[in-house]
């Protein structure tokens, strides 16, 4: 199992650019031996060079995760060869790559998101303030946390108020995640 003992995770150069991955990694959840891809020396305009130093930076200091650098993980292909002769777990943000690897563990940055991502269930009460209205005359739109738009029913009237909201149902898109909820109180007319 991924939290159970010392871990040989090996992460991608594109993934250890992402400085959340860090973050992930602070949680305390995971103790690993971290195989990194030795970025190169980053120069100005080389920002994806820079964030990957600064992660590794933060990675050291995480009390239970050690880090080693290899120069040749740069290649995707060497990556992936290291990966299964370490039996390690490949921590990749590019599905691609952990589609074409059959025997070897892939775990992808979407997968992790996705687990801590909210669950906004039928019947969960929510307050919102409603920022906009919708595209129906009569909807009008609120925000949450990580950007999920809330469409609320009934709510055009209600530009800049705070509203207590009943989920109805969610979707999920390719911009995002959209909540359908309608008033939990209406008022009499």
């Amino acid at each position: 199992m991924f939290f159970i003992r010392r871990k040989k995770v090996v992460v991608d150069y594109d993934t250890l650019s992402d400085s959340r991955i860090a973050g992930f990694f602070e949680l305390g959840l995971i103790n690993a031996k971290l195989i990194l891809p030795k970025p190169p020396v980053p120069t100005e305009s080389d920002h994806r060079a820079r964030r990957a130093w600064e992660t590794i930076e933060r990675l050291r200091r995480i009390k239970g995760v050690s880090v080693k650098l290899d120069g040749s993980l740069l290649d995707s292909s060497r990556l992936v060869d290291v990966a299964k002769r370490q039996k390690a777990t490949l921590l990749t943000a590019n599905s691609a790559l952990g589609a074409e690897t059959k025997d070897l563990r892939v775990v992808t940055t979407t997968a992790i998101y996705q687990l801590f991502r909210p669950t906004y269930l039928p019947g969960t009460e929510l307050r919102v303030r409603i920022s906009k209205k919708g595209k129906d005359k009569n909807e009008g739109i609120a925000y949450l946390e990580g950007g999920v738009k809330v469409v609320v029913e009934d709510a055009a009237d209600a530009i800049g108020s705070e509203l207590d909201v009943t989920i109805q149902g969610a979707l999920d898109t390719d911009v995002g995640r959209v909540v359908f909820a309608k008033r939990r109180f209406t008022e009499l007319r």
